[in-house]
């Protein structure tokens, strides 16, 4: 029916949902234990370890027998997150509802999105059919990315000779070497960036040389001429410094150099800087009155270097601050870039990669730099997944360090393994994820099965134009009939029982109390779900509240409906008796099929 709920209207529903999601996986001790919570809501102290041939199980910190783990559980895991190094992953891919992947663009054609650096530092094929949207973090606009695989002309210009080598190095295959002798790279911003973000990794020797520097120079179009911060990281001094120059005024802690690799952070903005090292603070104070116009790698040396003495730099970014904009048009048959200042492009994307897009609108391909782009939105054009079978499950864990909700991933699929190194998770559209222990947050363990997701897309079923904000997705009704085809590798056997799995919103309950359940009690505003033309169930029945925020319902599918090969899905509306064209207004976010032992059903 049409009744307000508190959604946001296209991805804002999936990111709504993952910020209330991550809340209580943020705000829990992090002890490096992962915690099995009981039915008493008490939680048991241990590890959670297997793989799919001997089978999964709790193991309790107090050595009493092990618990396997073949059920729904919940399982807090203990990771303490990537290490301070570690950089803010610059986009992210929408899967489905609450479900993304983030990590680094390497590029994106008709059929697949690469990420060079997923979970882990690995790369990721993610299938583009089973993907909603690809976006960059929210409130923030890549200005310039740079691995130092080459040095970029087009961005750099330098003085001396600056080198890509081997090693050391964090990210990619390459970093830039700066030798001790004046050496620079200097990148002068095609559009000044008054709020943001740079961040870069720096390799640190320890070594101390009276006379020697190396620095990254912050040059800023002041409000009274030139304004400098330089974060001086080695060598003359056993610590880091800060040195600036203009209004700008920062109080220093300065921190004690250490041997290998560090990440050197930034941020400025409306007056005000701060600075840190691998997440400790440098500086902090008054800031900029300008903005920021020129970034600067640099070596000093007085008299002549020592032999091989020289800087090391890698996985540098730099990011504009924005405002989040959500709303706008919504077309499913489109492919649709969001900019930063909130217009839109239809079209259709042909190209990405880590500097910018290509869209075809009406027969032409217009270039877009990342910097006017937040987030690209995909055609609702859904193909089934692969199969996924074994332990299902939900992951969470972190990609970035500290506890930004931003930067909280979730993935369904097939657990594979689990060791003190990594969980290993077969998924439906993005391959083999493989998750650094120390990253994962929690585990949600549904039951051992196949899953075969049918459409991760969000459609609006009903009659009505959802006019008002923040209600469903699309806006535009797609009518009374959803209709989709998939095929099984083999039919269940005599063994196994089938459900259909459908995330679900606003859909009139059967229950008592609940507006209008009389006429879904009296046969109508019913939605009937019904596989290879044989109705079996209804929706309505699954529902025992206002379903004002999305609910997974599992429908159980008779014996002998599914069949080996082809099978079609079909969901149908029933309208009011004195209106049959009067449907129920609803959601539907996501189905598939899964298929479990018997009496293994949810």
């Amino acid at each position: 029916m049409k009744r307000p709920i508190e959604l946001r209207s296209g991805l804002g529903i999936m990111l709504g949902l993952w910020l209330a999601a991550s809340s209580p996986l943020l705000a829990q001790d992090v002890t490096g234990l992962d915690s099995l919570e009981r039915a008493d809501g008490k939680g048991v102290s241990g590890t959670f370890v297997g793989d799919a041939r001997s089978g999964f199980r709790f193991v309790p910190k107090d050595g009493s027998a092990p618990v396997i783990i073949d059920g729904p559980a919940e399982i807090s895991l203990g990771g303490t997150g990537p290490s301070a190094t570690t950089g803010v992953p610059p986009l992210e891919v929408v899967l489905g509802l609450g479900q993304s992947v983030s990590g680094q663009l390497i590029g994106l054609d008709q059929t697949t999105i690469r990420l060079g650096e997923g979970p882990g530092g690995r790369p990721v094929t993610i299938a583009r059919h089973g993907a909603l949207a690809l976006r960059q973090r929210p409130g923030e606009a890549l200005v310039l990315i740079d691995g130092f695989e080459t040095i970029d002309a087009r961005r750099w210009t330098h003085v001396g000779e600056p080198k890509i080598v081997d090693a050391p190095r964090i990210a990619g295959e390459k970093s830039l070497r700066l030798q001790a002798d004046g050496t620079a790279v200097t990148s002068a911003l095609a559009e000044p960036v008054l709020q943001g973000r740079l961040e870069l990794a720096f390799h640190d020797t320890a070594a101390v040389v009276p006379g020697a520097q190396w620095f990254v120079d912050l040059q800023f179009r002041g409000e009274r001429g030139p304004e400098t911060v330089r974060a001086v990281l080695g060598w003359s001094e056993e610590s880091l410094a800060v040195q600036t120059t203009g209004n700008i005024a920062l109080a220093v802690q300065r921190l004690a150099r250490k041997p290998g690799w560090h990440r050197l952070e930034m941020r400025f903005g409306s007056d005000a800087a701060e600075m840190s090292v691998d997440g400790n603070t440098l500086a902090h104070g008054k800031g900029p009155t300008g903005p920021l116009i020129e970034v600067r790698l640099g070596t000093s040396m007085t008299g002549k270097p020592p032999e091989g003495l020289a800087a090391h730099v890698d996985d540098l970014r730099l990011v504009r601050l924005t405002s989040v904009v959500t709303g706008g048009e919504v077309d499913p048959d489109q492919d649709e870039v969001h900019l930063i200042e909130g217009d839109q492009v239809f079209g259709a994307i042909q190209t990405a990669d880590p500097q910018r897009i290509g869209i075809d609108v009406i027969g032409k391909v217009v270039l877009m730099p990342w910097s006017d782009v937040s987030a690209l939105h995909f055609r609702r054009a859904p193909k089934p997944s692969r199969e996924v079978s074994g332990l299902l499950v939900k992951l969470a864990w972190r990609s970035a360090p500290g506890t930004d909700p931003r930067d909280l991933d979730q993935a369904e699929g097939a657990l594979v393994a689990a060791d003190d190194r990594a969980f290993t998770l077969e998924t439906p559209y993005a391959g083999t994820l493989v998750i650094p222990r120390d990253r994962l947050r929690r585990a949600t363990i549904e039951r051992i099965g196949l899953r075969l997701v049918v459409d991760p897309t969000a459609h609006h079923m009903g009659d009505e134009v959802s006019r008002a904000p923040n209600l469903l997705d699309p806006p535009q009704p797609e009518g009374g009939l959803l209709e989709r085809g998939f095929t099984l590798s083999k039919a269940p056997d005599p063994k196994q029982a089938a459900s259909l799995v459908m995330d679900v919103v606003q859909v009139v309950g059967e229950a008592n109390g609940l507006d209008f359940s009389h006429l879904v009690r009296n046969g109508e505003l019913r939605t009937k779900v019904s596989i290879n033309d044989r109705e079996f169930d209804y929706l309505n029945r699954y529902i025992t509240d206002e379903n004002s925020t999305p609910r997974r319902i599992r429908l159980p599918i008779p014996a002998g409906l599914l069949k080996a090969g082809e099978n079609r899905i079909k969901i149908v509306q029933t309208g009011r008796i004195k209106d049959p064209n009067y449907f129920d207004d609803l959601g539907i976010l996501g189905i598939a099929v899964e298929i479990t032992p018997v009496g293994e059903t949810p």
